[in-house]
């Protein structure tokens, strides 16, 4: 079955892992880390690599590399096949299989933390990595196979990953605990232009919706602080005095701080659906992660 492909030389795991490191790294210098000899090694692996299987695998661009459409496909192959053996090998000598998932720093401390316990119990064979990563980034890497699942925003999973519903990520207001601001409905607007707010960082889309809710609704934000993440905006809230408007599965965590929460009925449109995506490609190839998924979902569903 194999004879041709074995029969000439040139292709070896060796060879395999230069290349995919070459393509992680976007260049043969960047994943030689410097070293003249390694970067050498990795030219050669790569151009017999290339007379193997008779077509370029990479271009150059700029002072990187860029993969042709043909390399693109290896690298899937050659990062399957490597983890499928890596979770072969694993189970050969009863140690646990890692399995990694990408999704943002809220999820992570916010719907995942409180359930770590729960989720080791019900896989005790998987070494679970989490990756704090960009809704695009993580779903450029499942799709790449870089990560074996993915908890974002439905909307921004297209085919053919597999998306699976777990739930509506909503927002409320959290007020700190020092606040002596009222809650009822009418102070609602007067609230949000006085109390001093902690929020998002940059120009993404959280920060556009909540300006064109502003709008909306006549509110000038009096946004005093900016954080790089939710989970570092709602610190700012127990320990600096501001109020934030957050994802509600914060809820938990906070008020075991004092912090007092407000449902704010305008806040609905903010309301994201979110999923577990995976890539049905990888489960195929790696049976544990059938198992992972199902759990998963029985467990992280809100």
């Amino acid at each position: 079955m194999f004879n041709e492909l074995l029969s000439k030389s040139g292709l070896s795991l060796d060879r395999l892992e230069s290349f995919c490191l070459v393509a992680e790294a976007g260049g043969v210098t960047k994943a030689a880390k410097g070293d003249p000899a390694r970067q050498s090694l990795f030219s050669r692996q790569i151009k017999e690599l290339e007379e193997f299987f008779g077509t370029e695998l990479i271009r150059r661009k700029g002072r990187g590399v860029v993969l042709t459409e043909a390399g693109e496909r290896l690298n899937v192959i050659a990062r399957e096949s490597f983890g499928s053996l890596a979770d072969f090998q694993s189970e050969c000598k009863s140690r646990p299989i890692e399995v990694v998932i990408g999704t943002g720093e809220s999820v992570i401390q916010w719907l995942l933390m409180p359930r770590l316990e729960k989720l080791r119990q019900q896989i005790p064979n998987v070494r679970l990595k989490f990756l704090n990563l960009p809704t695009y980034e993580a779903v450029a890497r499942l799709a790449d196979g870089l990560i074996d699942f993915a908890l974002v925003r439905s909307g921004a999973v297209s085919r053919p990953l597999v998306v699976s519903p777990i739930g509506s990520l909503s927002y409320s207001l959290f007020l700190p605990p020092s606040s002596e601001a009222r809650q009822d409905r009418k102070s609602v607007a007067t609230l949000l232009n006085t109390l001093p707010l902690a929020t998002l960082e940059g120009e993404g889309s959280f920060r556009s919706e909540l300006a064109e809710l502003g709008k909306q609704h006549g509110i000038k934000f009096n946004i005093q602080i900016e954080c790089p993440s939710f989970p570092l905006a709602a610190r700012a809230v127990v320990l600096g005095g501001v109020a934030a408007i957050l994802p509600t599965i914060a809820q938990d965590d906070l008020r075991e701080a004092g912090v007092r929460q407000v449902q704010i009925p305008f806040l609905k449109s903010l309301e994201r659906e979110m999923c577990l995506a995976s890539n049905a490609r990888l489960i195929r190839i790696r049976p544990i992660l059938e198992r992972v998924a199902a759990v998963l979902m029985r467990m992280c569903r809100f």
